[in-house]
């Protein structure tokens, strides 16, 4: 015990006098008081001063970026000039995979381990621009002609990036349908777009073949191929099957395509939604929206970043996500080499990656990439729980003492080298080691893992705030921004303004900072929802010249023009008494109890308290079956044990009050639920944003019985 206190003495002192010594040098170096003078620099001011509706826009003076875009407007002409302006550059990255093999684990389960190769091969600009017209040419000869929708589905990979671009040059609208889509989304987004040819992966083949009958008018499949492995293709009748490389074969060679031109307004993408709140619905994205939504994004944070002659972009999430491939198709403008990857082989310790090799980010080591909160969440956790396990007093007072001095030191515009590279660097290496820049959306991400993440994995974390139907441009951090939990400021070129929500008792009045339902304007606001007037009206409305969206959300906007996410008007329920529950904050805070990995909290006006439906975290939940003395039982007895239940309840409880939730906001009752909620269940969306209703329905009869078992949550 002393002598844990004497090392943990010295390396305080060791710290501080480093700094010391040092500290000359980081004023000179670092200049912290120019950083803090950014960092608390005014991002956005309102058009009207002293009026809170007014429309909000980004301050100073918007960088020019007419080298990158020329006076192109359509995709077709802009990336047509980039292909050949970063001709001899790295384009796009994969690893190679030999072969597969069954893994046993401990608890049973059998894991499909890819053989992969040891680095990664890349394909210059010059490579891709070939591709692209080769297949576009292919595609062409399989009946794909300008003005046509085609449906691509599929995982993330690098094929899937080259057809768009090749569908984008014949003058295609790209239909783009998530791979992890149920099988009625998936037959309403074909049928909705009256598509003939589909792209997929071989894998999803089964899939296709087994609703065929539904979409009829399909009458042509290209397909990406596994190299690694030969498949048995199942017969579609009337329909023609065509492998990615036979399409290339038949492209390969012609020319003089009768290919048609672009207009500004003509439908680039219909992206369709991930049905969080409903069935898909198909936003349509213009090459002017495209274009307006690239332009945003490079100048307000590309450019700010000072990218590097060695910078990697690494691609992961499902690029039918306004998020990725609003990311890949922004970096391709600046020549950045962009190296694919999935959530199956992104890590070490991920679940495709075999035993004693090494995954795709150690493998790259990229310096900027996306991320959605849930994995922050995980890495935060993980950590934390692996210093709490090792039930080591040193290691966890070293650990606690670095983590605080360099969130004070960081908090002042600082750096602190020693304890990066004596404390953190071992957590850094798990992203690769190199990572500069993190790009957060998706879903909101909770200040304290952000800086949680930002301090351990040693590089800025990009917050921002957008949708599919703003391209993925609203709101965005800036690189000197050193709050946390906000979401950055408008874009250059991106308009935000506040409407009162008065059901919520938000109004843009409020001090003392104004708050309410946020509206995006600009020409980054996209065309609406395809054969979906209703639902457009509802959202979409002109006004003097500007094209806006209603968002749904609600925002606070501080004095320098940032915004924090404060609620959400679809996840408003009000309870019998009258009293309203934002699930979406109930979620945020139960979220980080130990017990939960994955929650859903549920309400009506009937009962007088919520529920929960939480996924347990399986090493906490083995812990308290040891105190149970349960140990014995599996996973799924676990969750349905009252013993077990009643614990997690009571911590759930515990952590709420802690963290200040109302009597009515914390679970009435809690189902501890042994499924594992992935996109591929259709639980969750692609990024692992809950899909309320698909939830509620799954656990009807659960929801009905939690209610049953506590009649005073009714009120008589």
């Amino acid at each position: 015990m002393e002598l844990e206190v004497i090392l943990l003495g010295l390396w305080k002192t060791l710290v501080l006098l480093y700094d010391v010594i040092t500290l000359p040098y980081f004023l000179l170096s670092q200049r912290p008081w120019l950083q803090l003078q950014k960092g608390n620099r005014t991002r956005a001011t309102p058009v009207r001063t002293g009026d809170p509706y007014s429309t909000w826009q980004r301050t100073g003076k918007q960088p020019n970026v007419d080298a990158f875009f020329g006076k192109h407007q359509d995709a077709r002409e802009l990336y047509r000039m980039t292909f050949k302006t970063f001709a001899k550059q790295k384009c796009y990255g994969y690893r190679k995979v030999f072969n597969e093999e069954e893994e046993k684990q401990p608890n049973g389960k059998v894991f499909r381990k890819l053989i992969m190769d040891d680095q990664y091969t890349w394909i210059s600009y010059e490579q891709a621009d070939k591709e692209i017209e080769d297949l576009a040419a292919g595609l062409w000869s399989l009946g794909v002609k300008s003005g046509d929708r085609v449906v691509i589905i599929a995982e993330t990979r690098l094929e899937w990036m080259t057809t768009v671009h090749a569908l984008i040059r014949l003058g295609v609208t790209v239909a783009t349908l998530y791979a992890t889509l149920g099988d009625d989304g998936v037959v309403h987004g074909i049928n909705e777009q009256e598509a003939t040819h589909v792209i997929t992966n071989v894998d999803l083949l089964l899939k296709m073949a087994r609703l065929k009958s539904k979409i009829p008018k399909v009458n042509c499949i290209v397909y990406f191929e596994n190299a690694y492995k030969k498949l048995k293709l199942p017969e579609f009748p009337d329909t023609r099957l065509v492998s990615y490389s036979q399409t290339l074969e038949e492209g390969h060679g012609l020319s003089n395509l009768p290919i048609a031109p672009i207009k500004p307004d003509d439908i680039a993408f219909m992206m369709y939604t991930s049905g969080s709140t409903g069935i898909p619905k198909a936003v349509m994205i213009s090459h002017k929206n495209l274009l307006s939504a690239s332009k945003a994004v490079l100048s307000t944070i590309i450019l700010e970043m000072e990218l590097k002659d060695d910078d990697i972009f690494l691609a992961y999430l499902p690029q039918a996500h306004i998020f990725e491939l609003a990311c890949e198709l922004t970096v391709i403008l600046v020549g950045l080499p962009i190296a694919y990857s999935s959530p199956q082989t992104m890590t070490d310790t991920s679940t495709a990656v075999k035993r004693g090799c090494i995954g795709d980010v150690s493998l790259v080591k990229p310096s900027l990439m996306p991320c959605v909160p849930l994995i922050l969440d995980r890495i935060h956790k993980e950590v934390v729980n692996k210093i709490r396990s090792r039930n080591n007093r040193l290691l966890k007072g070293i650990f606690e003492f670095s983590l605080d001095y360099k969130t004070f030191w960081t908090r002042k515009g600082f750096q602190t080298p020693l304890i990066n590279r004596f404390v953190f660097n071992k957590i850094k290496r798990m992203m690769g080691g190199r990572l500069r820049f993190l790009l957060v959306g998706g879903a909101p991400l909770s200040p304290e893992t952000q800086e949680f993440a930002a301090n351990c994995l040693d590089c800025r974390v990009y917050q921002g705030y957008a949708a599919t139907e703003c391209v993925s441009a609203g709101a965005v951090m800036d690189r000197y921004d050193l709050s946390y939990g906000r979401v950055g400021g408008p874009l250059y070129g991106v308009k935000l303004r506040l409407q009162d929500w008065r059901e919520g008792g938000y109004y843009a009045t409020d001090k003392p900072n104004p708050r309410g339902e946020v509206l995006i304007g600009g020409d980054v606001i996209s065309k609406g929802y395809y054969k979906n007037e209703d639902e457009t009206n509802k959202v979409y409305f002109e006004e003097d010249g500007i094209r806006w969206w209603a968002t749904g959300d609600i925002v606070e906007v501080y004095p320098d023009g940032t915004l924090k996410i404060v609620d959400r008007k679809k996840d408003l329920v009000k309870l019998q008494h009258g009293e309203y529950i934002s699930l979406g904050k109930v979620e945020s805070i139960l979220s980080f109890c130990d017990f939960v990995d994955n929650i859903c909290v549920y309400g009506d006006s009937f009962h007088t308290n919520v529920i929960a439906l939480i996924v347990p975290n399986r090493k906490a939940l083995t812990e308290l079956a040891a105190q149970f003395k349960k140990e014995s039982l599996s996973f799924s007895d676990l969750c349905q044990d009252n013993e077990i239940i009643a614990g997690v309840k009571k911590a759930v409880a515990e952590h709420g009050s802690k963290s200040g939730l109302l009597r009515m906001e914390i679970p009435g009752e809690i189902k501890l639920c042994s499924e594992v909620w992935m996109p591929d269940n259709g639980l969750v969306t692609a990024s692992f944003k809950v899909r309320r209703k698909q939830i509620q329905e799954f656990y009807k009869q659960d929801i009905i019985r939690l209610y049953n078992s506590n009649p005073s949550s009714k009120s008589t």
